[in-house]
């Protein structure tokens, strides 16, 4: 009888772990966002940056922060991107405007509710994706650089479901910068990137609705997977010491492997290859600065400059923004 009932119990622990949602995957890898974003975009080889992703919607007046909205989990102001791919490149890595290519992703291997700074004012909030050298932890580099301009709604309309159709034209948006402030509050706590942003009691008076918290693992699409507990989006707690950066960018080869992309594990800073180099021609991380700034130095800097653009495979003009130049791809 007692075999009987471990074996049914057995087999019932069995079925419950068949039928639970896998959760998402606390370590990801340049490889697992190559084959997950390009369906969605064309990967592309920026001066500054290394590799980097451009999606398919782009257009000469996108903006990476325009489709999608605000919610306030309990790690902070939360992106919800309205995009299908949205769950990867809001929540790692950074976004930047770059000269050459457009608003394009940079690769990075650490979770964020969202990697903006805000600007905050009495009546307007505004926020930017953090510049690729910024950096959260003990170390932190709170300089509160942004990599882009600034977005901007009325107080009142940040809450809205989608916030395109509150944006303030760009025309507007010098005015704003003067009368706001930067307001950066990403930080670490109890393991985890968090971004408190903008205090709720102004967005509260100014909208006239509660903000109320929200358990991360019930915000849909910001992480990989069908659900995220802070578990999995933990930060390693002896890198945080010495400072995490928000971008790990990845060079490019200098001529096109057929082996695949290359890896960046979350946690331990190395690139890892997925076949053996070739040799002559070997390839490292780009080393890159925040915009206007030095980054300091941490423990685990690998001290390269950035590659030069490499032209990669078949290329194609940009009639939206350079049509006298060419793009490239990995």
């Amino acid at each position: 009888m007692k075999r009987t009932k471990a074996i049914v119990g057995v087999f019932v622990l069995l079925l419950v772990a068949a039928v639970w949602p896998v959760p998402a995957r606390a370590e990801v890898s340049f490889d697992f966002f190559f084959s997950n974003l390009s369906p969605h975009g064309s990967w592309q080889v920026s001066a500054r940056y290394g590799r980097v992703w451009q999606p398919g919607v782009y257009s000469r007046d996108w903006n990476p922060y325009y489709d999608g909205h605000w919610v306030y989990a309990d790690v902070g102001w939360t992106w919800v991107s309205d995009y299908e791919w949205g769950a990867i490149p809001y929540h790692y890595g950074t976004w930047v405007d770059d000269p050459e290519i457009g608003w394009s992703w940079v690769p990075g291997y650490v979770w964020a509710p969202s990697w903006v700074v805000f600007r905050t004012g009495p009546d307007y909030i505004g926020w930017a994706p953090v510049a690729p050298g910024f950096s959260v932890g003990v170390s932190a580099n709170f300089g509160g650089s942004a990599a882009g301009p600034f977005v901007f709604v009325s107080t009142r309309d940040f809450l809205a479901p989608r916030v395109r159709s509150c944006i303030v034209p760009d025309s507007r948006t010098r005015t704003f910068i003067r009368n706001t402030r930067v307001v950066n509050t990403l930080a670490i706590e109890r393991n985890v990137v968090v971004n408190r942003g903008p205090d709720t009691r102004i967005i509260e008076r100014a909208s006239g609705r509660k903000v109320r918290v929200v358990p991360i693992d019930r915000v849909p699409r910001v992480a990989p997977g069908r659900c995220v507990t802070r578990d999995q989006i933990a930060v390693n707690t002896r890198l945080a010491q010495r400072g995490l950066r928000v971008a790990e960018p990845v060079a490019a080869p200098s001529r096109p492997s057929a082996g695949g992309p290359y890896i960046v594990r979350a946690g331990d800073r190395q690139t890892v290859r997925t076949t053996p180099p070739r040799a002559g021609h070997p390839e490292s991380r780009v080393a890159v600065p925040a915009r206007g700034e030095q980054r300091p130095p941490t423990g685990h800097d690998r001290k390269t400059s950035p590659p030069r653009t490499e032209h990669l495979g078949k290329t194609r003009g940009d009639p939206s923004r350079h049509p006298d130049r060419n793009r490239v791809h990995p």
